[in-house]
């Protein structure tokens, strides 16, 4: 019994010391700059430049979003077949073109000649008021070419085909690198960017927060060395509570800035940011900046 006990007790002096060790070389993530010169009011992320109010993913839908006074600007980045960084958000384009097959498969000249407002309704497919207006898939250097001063966030769509690389490219080249978030769903192509984007403000993958989830569970959220900057996270996933009280409270305190996706209703609205969520990500800017008390008057428009 004495033999069983000593067996049992060094593995758990070993962990015991581990998690000490971790406690006191543990650090919350540092603040990025994009998200320090917004300041500490709770921000509103147009998702996809606002897809419930005009063609997401579109130069109008970003144009209109900003002059809404939104915070942020989500987008999605795929490849085209010449290599050039568009943004859409799904790997097809029958969804929202009217267009047919695989991003991957067009070229930049090619996919600019679909319509990206073809598929885009408000009443369930009753009335398409955007076909013909001239809206079409934007490459990412024309977002950054049109949005110089405005805060983005970033998502990686696909993985392994390089485009870590070619995103940091044009942040450097727009000199852009301080106002963006870049996200993916792939841990890989994250780590990637991180390795060779140094410095740019990052949110979690989908691996980092699982162990924050578990972390968190078992009352060790302390011990968490972020190497992001950004939690975004949905409310439930798979009917499991994600972004709970105490996520939001560990969060925080590791140094976090918790942005909650897709929030589309005002009494969600309400409630997360009373629980502590420092940004929504939501296809209706206006309804998240009524919520906040804010305007959402459009404001002059450039040409």
């Amino acid at each position: 019994m004495l033999r069983a006990a000593r067996f049992l007790l060094v593995p758990l002096l070993l962990i015991a010391v581990a998690l000490i060790a971790l406690a006191q070389t543990s650090r919350p993530a540092s603040q990025p700059s994009v998200l320090a010169a917004l300041g500490d009011q709770p921000l509103v992320i147009a998702h996809r430049g606002g897809k419930g109010l005009w063609p997401e993913n579109s130069l109008f839908a970003f144009q209109r979003a900003s002059a809404l006074g939104v915070d942020m600007l989500e987008m999605d980045l795929h490849l085209s077949s010449d290599g050039e960084l568009v943004v859409i958000h799904d790997r097809t384009l029958e969804r929202t073109t009217d267009g047919e097959g695989p991003v991957a498969a067009l070229n930049l000249t090619q996919l600019q000649a679909l319509d990206a407002g073809y598929r885009w309704s408000a009443d369930g497919g009753q009335s398409y008021p955007y076909r013909g207006q001239g809206i079409r898939i934007p490459s990412f250097a024309e977002v950054l070419e049109g949005f110089p001063d405005t805060p983005k966030v970033i998502e990686i769509k696909v993985a392994d085909v390089g485009m870590e690389a070619l995103l940091c490219d044009a942040l450097e080249a727009h000199q852009q690198r301080d106002l963006v978030i870049v996200g993916s769903f792939y841990d890989r192509s994250l780590q990637l960017f991180r390795e060779q984007c140094p410095g740019v403000a990052t949110s979690a993958g989908p691996g980092s927060v699982r162990l924050l989830v578990a972390l968190n569970w078992l009352g060790l959220g302390s011990l968490l060395s972020p190497s992001y900057q950004a939690l975004q996270i949905p409310e439930q996933h798979d009917g499991l509570l994600i972004a709970s009280p105490r996520m939001l409270k560990t969060a925080a305190q590791r140094g976090l800035n918790v942005q909650l996706w897709t929030i589309n209703e005002q009494p969600a609205m309400h409630r997360l940011l009373d629980l502590g969520a420092h940004a929504l990500i939501t296809d209706y800017p206006d309804r998240a900046l009524q919520a906040l008390g804010r305007s959402t008057q459009l404001s002059a428009l450039k040409d």
